[in-house]
């Protein structure tokens, strides 16, 4: 099937606007939509059967997944352009997912909270013995991994900061939250996430390449 879904024309401009706010130093917003479209043309089948879903919410789902594949097709794009044109390679790259987040942050907050220094941090990790319940891994970048984090959340609003204290600092279950924010337990626990993610993103956002 050679023709187009007419989806593929809506979400184009939306994924390379998107993409091209990130790294409009690095690359043109055109040569963004080339790429989403040659990724459109090599998908052309599958788009268009996902797309003839008769159920309308099974459909609007697959239209989310299929905007999400060209977004991370063109994140990795305009990474390979970002690298290419600053002098490194793409695997140089540092990317935080939640596991690791969720080990370093009470070690982060702690900084912001009692003044812990990092470097203190640092060896405590090291040393296997760290406050926490468990020790993340170790590895020769853990101190500017550490100070990434810590400048990364010093970033986000005092709300999002005050919920992350609470889930990774404090200890509190999506309960207390709750009953903390005053608001339904759903909505806590969507709270959470929503505050991680927006770190992750402030963090350079999740990696395009898995």
């Amino acid at each position: 099937m050679n023709e187009l879904h007419p989806i593929v024309y809506e979400l184009v401009p939306a994924v390379a606007s998107t993409i091209h706010r990130r790294y409009k130093s690095y690359v043109e917003k055109d040569d963004i939509k080339q790429e989403c479209m040659t990724w459109a043309v090599t998908r052309s089948t599958y788009i268009h059967e996902q797309m003839a879903e008769p159920n309308e919410e099974i459909r609007s789902h697959n239209e989310s997944r299929i905007a999400y594949q060209m977004r991370r097709v063109a994140e990795r794009y305009a990474r390979r352009e970002k690298a290419a044109k600053s002098g490194y390679q793409t695997s140089d790259e540092v990317y935080y997912e939640t596991a690791k987040l969720g080990q370093l942050l009470p070690f982060v907050i702690a900084s912001v909270v009692d003044g812990t220094v990092l470097e203190q941090v640092q060896q405590m990790i090291q040393d296997g013995q760290p406050k926490g319940k468990s020790s993340p891994a170790e590895g020769g970048g853990l101190l500017a991994t550490l100070i990434d984090i810590k400048q990364g959340f010093l970033k986000l609003d005092i709300q999002d900061q005050t919920i992350i204290r609470l889930r990774h600092f404090d200890n509190y279950t999506l309960q207390q939250i709750a009953d903390t924010l005053e608001c339904a337990v759903s909505t806590a626990d969507r709270r959470c996430s929503n505050a991680l993610r927006r770190l992750i993103e402030l963090l350079g956002g999740p990696s395009p390449w898995q």
